[in-house]
């Protein structure tokens, strides 16, 4: 009774919100905010593309390309970059944006991460750049420093959007959540929490006219219903849907699955410090990996198309050699018992969110029981919560001893290597190694690509060692789409949608 009214009421809210010619994509969690440092998940992120733009761009073949900066150099010194800006370029609201919006933005950046405020997609590009100093040359022209060489700095600046000055600083947080005020393609045009959100086309954009009028995300937490909303033509893509479930599609009338190796790393996260006291031994936290089947899991959730994680860096920076961990549950006693726990102990609970990543909620019940096979059980059992909540939670380093997690591939090895420094906000294990953050640190200046990737290397064996989570998957993306639409996805999760054309 639950899902049929769910249903019926989700029908009701949409009715009337999509034309015949909008382009919908079906996602299963909402956008928790329209503040650009408040959009943190790599939907979030996705959606802001539409609406806000930065200095640079990060394009479907995963290379930097000019965006809002038309080209730059760096000086002499390796410190100091100049970047020249796009001309003609204007916000929604009709402002103008120039260099005098790039150092206010790049600064409000900086004085929120300073103050522990949230900076949206770019908590780990931040305090990566490390900028000390932005100049205006003229209108069109700003030079950038940097404390250190970053031969990555148009990199990190592809996660840092421009903001509207005068809108920003004449709203307050709240209202911001509510309103958009950028230089992209697309502007807002309605928003129904938990229901959709419709972009319209912007009419002033200075770049070639989206191909679509408006472009509508509706929120369709359950898979059967997505599923059922693309094959009447509800929907025209829809997003994290399970493997059985697309081979279900692979013979279906209009549409196809659209399939590719993913970036996201899933694993379950471990609380190193701070939490239960067998957690923060390293010997626990192998024997923890070692309880798992995970051909058990490939075979049972994931019709064997998955293998275990062995590297922590997506290619071309994985480890060529680091093999997964194996599945020894003698081993795994052996372990407690060495480490002083031969029967095993308690945890709290393990948590997960509920339809954030495939077979979350299913993969976290089957971990569980695994871990149970050791001694290891849960006081609580496996808790969900609704996205919105376990995001909060994790900002807010809010979690039990072992819980889901899943990190997004940046397909560049400084960013994904920051997600295990102590300093980073994504650190959601607080998990320190003094070796780690000594390369970390050394990671950020070298330019030297030979040794970076040495550097890579090393700290895939040492995370490999102290296991400050449970190694699972590579979680590839796989998609329900009609035939009407001509897209393509990329690896890394991020559906960009102003070129994409809707056939009759």
């Amino acid at each position: 009774m639950r899902r049929v009214l769910h249903i019926v009421l989700t029908a009701v809210l949409f009715t009337g919100c999509v034309q015949n010619n909008d382009l919908t994509v079906a996602n299963s969690t909402d956008i928790s905010t329209l503040d650009p440092f408040g959009m943190f998940s790599r939907i979030e992120v996705a959606f802001g593309d539409h609406l806000y733009q930065s200095l640079t761009f990060f394009n479907d073949d995963m290379e930097v390309e000019p965006l809002l900066a038309t080209s730059w150099e760096r000086l002499e010194g390796d410190t100091t970059w100049t970047f020249h800006l796009r001309e003609g370029v204007q916000f929604h609201n009709g402002e103008v944006f120039d260099a005098s919006v790039v150092k206010y933005s790049i600064e409000e950046y900086y004085t929120r991460n300073k103050a522990g405020q949230m900076v949206g997609g770019a908590s780990v590009a931040v305090p990566s750049a490390d900028i000390i100093q932005v100049d205006i040359v003229d209108p069109y022209t700003v030079n950038i420093t940097t404390n250190g060489p970053k031969a990555l700095l148009p990199f990190y600046l592809s996660q840092m959007w421009m903001i509207e000055p005068g809108f920003y600083r004449g709203t307050t947080d709240a209202e911001r959540a509510e309103q958009v005020m950028g230089t992209g393609p697309y502007m807002v045009k309605e928003r129904i929490r938990d229901s959709h959100l419709t972009l319209a086309a912007n009419t002033n954009y200075w770049g070639a006219t989206p191909k679509m009028d408006r472009v509508v995300f509706r929120v369709i937490p359950e898979v059967s219903t997505r599923i059922a909303e693309l094959e009447t033509g509800g929907v025209h893509i829809i997003t994290d849907l399970p493997f059985d479930q697309a081979a279900l599609l692979e013979d279906a009338s209009g549409i196809h699955v659209e399939a590719i190796p993913g970036g996201r790393r899933i694993m379950m996260g471990i609380t190193t410090t701070g939490g239960a006291k067998p957690l923060q031994d390293q010997r626990v936290r192998q024997a923890l990996n070692y309880a798992i089947d995970f051909d058990a899991i490939s075979e049972g959730l994931f019709g064997g198309q998955v293998e275990r994680m062995s590297y922590m860096f997506n290619p071309p920076f994985n480890h060529p050699t680091l093999e997964s961990y194996t599945y020894d549950p003698d081993l795994a006693r052996a372990l407690l018992a060495e480490a002083g726990y031969p029967d095993g102990f308690v945890l709290s609970s393990l948590d997960t969110p509920i339809g954030k990543w495939i077979q979350d909620f299913e993969l976290a019940q089957v971990v569980a029981s695994q871990l149970g096979e050791i001694g290891v059980t849960f006081q609580e059992g496996v808790r969900t919560y609704e996205w919105g909540n376990y995001r909060s939670k994790l900002l807010s380093y809010d979690l039990p001893g072992l819980f889901m997690q899943g990190s997004g591939g940046e397909f560049e090895l400084l960013t994904e290597a920051a997600d295990l420094t102590i300093t980073s906000p994504s650190n959601f294990y607080r998990w320190e190694n003094e070796e780690y953050e000594a390369l970390w640190i050394e990671l950020q200046t070298s330019l030297d690509n030979d040794r970076r990737t040495t550097i890579g290397h090393r700290m895939q064996e040492i995370v490999h060692e102290e296991a400050p989570w449970i190694f699972l998957h590579i979680q590839p993306d796989t998609y329900g789409v009609s035939d009407r639409v001509d897209w393509k996805p990329r690896p890394d999760e991020v559906l960009h949608l102003w070129n994409v054309t809707l056939s009759e």
